[in-house]
């Protein structure tokens, strides 16, 4: 059928699926109480670590993390692959936390029972108790607001994007969300993540503006890729990644770039103040509205990229945890005033699927739009695309 029907035909799934997840959900609670005192997470990085947080807020009780890439440290309840089968139980259940997981998900399996254990799971299994997640990566990625899809806000951002992969792309996290959580999805490699080869044409003389700019990973992409720049501007709210950023730009940027490169530590929104931030060093920093254990609450300064950046700009770049949104708003002036090339993330929040394409294509509308996708349920990116810049006719 065609794609806009294949939309609405999803689309009317939803009464269905989530009749389904509710039932789904019950057998969920059971399990979960069954192995209440072995609940075991396989990944211990930024998601298993939030996965476990979600999982103890509810009452149940993480005896361990398995990671294949860490050593065994039982002081701390960390098992490597290798060791798990000798400290734990065929019959704890493990649940498998890993962005990759459309991708891995199969694999570990197979080692996990390879090493006896048979109880296993996905976290994507707990989407269908979404009362466990009110918040953070493990929500906005796994998506369960399926009573709040709009349907002629995701035929409209369907029916904008340029090119087939674009829209190849939009239907299968569209599928992801509602229907099928195991589908496979077409991945562009993740080096190109910001600068895909056949997207748009780039320059040497690019007027950067980098909006969660991290330690300067996202720099270091683009020095690689074009060996410099006329001029960058990194932001980052984190104290911790800040201290590294800096650091890159005084000990590793080339001499020469120094004094063109400047950095900022503050988040971007559509008003400036200050907010509730946690801290933890790592990607998964973000604002939010109550303490959380995996960091320290901090205030931090917010600014408007119209009201901080007065030199031209050729390029945005925007990766800032659900304040996309919020931040191109306070950055309207600036890019209607340069047209430049907007590389924004766009799975932080649900809805950022077709409102993020939307609100581009308003503010931009010369503009052509792509999406490209570079790990799976994360790392999505939209590219608006000035014709001057185009590759793909």
């Amino acid at each position: 059928m065609p794609n806009g029907q294949e939309i609405k035909a999803l689309l009317e799934q939803i009464p269905t699926e989530i009749s389904r997840r509710g039932q789904r959900a019950e057998a969920l609670k059971a399990e979960l109480e069954k192995h209440r005192d072995s609940i075991v997470i396989y990944g211990h990085g930024s998601l298993g670590t939030e996965v476990r947080q979600n999982l103890e807020c509810a009452g149940w009780k993480v005896r361990a993390f398995i990671d294949a890439n860490q050593r065994t440290d039982l002081e701390n309840h960390v098992l490597n692959l290798q060791d798990a089968d000798r400290h734990l139980e065929p019959d704890v259940l493990i649940i498998v936390a890993l962005w990759n997981i459309l991708a891995e998900y199969e694999s570990v399996q197979n080692s996990l029972r390879d090493r006896g254990f048979h109880n296993i799971l996905s976290f994507l299994d707990l989407r269908v108790w979404p009362e466990l997640f009110q918040g953070g990566y493990v929500f906005s990625a796994a998506s369960w607001e399926l009573a709040h899809i709009p349907e002629a806000r995701v035929l409209d951002a369907y029916d904008i994007l340029e090119d087939e992969l674009s829209r190849k792309v939009f239907l299968e996290l569209l599928h992801f969300k509602i229907d099928s959580p195991y589908g496979k999805l077409t991945l562009c490699p993740s080096e190109e993540q910001y600068m895909p080869f056949n997207v748009y044409s780039q320059v040497q003389d690019e007027c950067i503006v980098d909006c969660g700019a991290y330690n300067g990973d996202t720099m270091r992409a683009f020095l690689k890729k074009l060996g410099g720049w006329k001029s960058y501007v990194a932001v980052e709210p984190d104290p911790q990644n800040f201290a590294q950023l800096e650091r890159y730009i005084e000990t590793e940027l080339p001499a020469h770039l120094r004094p063109e490169t400047k950095a900022l530590c503050a988040a971007v929104s559509n008003e400036s103040g200050s907010l509730s931030f946690t801290s933890n060093g790592n990607t998964t920093s973000r604002i939010a509205a109550q303490v959380a254990s995996d960091g320290q609450m901090i205030e931090v300064p917010v600014v408007r990229l119209d009201d901080v950046i007065q030199e031209p700009v050729s390029l945005i770049k925007m990766d800032v945890e659900e304040f996309e949104l919020r931040a191109l708003e306070g950055a309207e002036g600036l890019i209607q005033r340069n047209q430049p090339l907007l590389t924004i993330c766009g799975y932080h929040r649900q809805s950022d699927l077709w409102e993020i394409p939307l609100y581009m294509k308003k503010l931009l509308p010369h503009h052509h739009i792509f999406l490209r996708n570079y790990v799976g349920i994360i790392e999505y990116v939209f590219y608006a695309v000035p014709e001057s810049r185009m590759i793909l006719q």
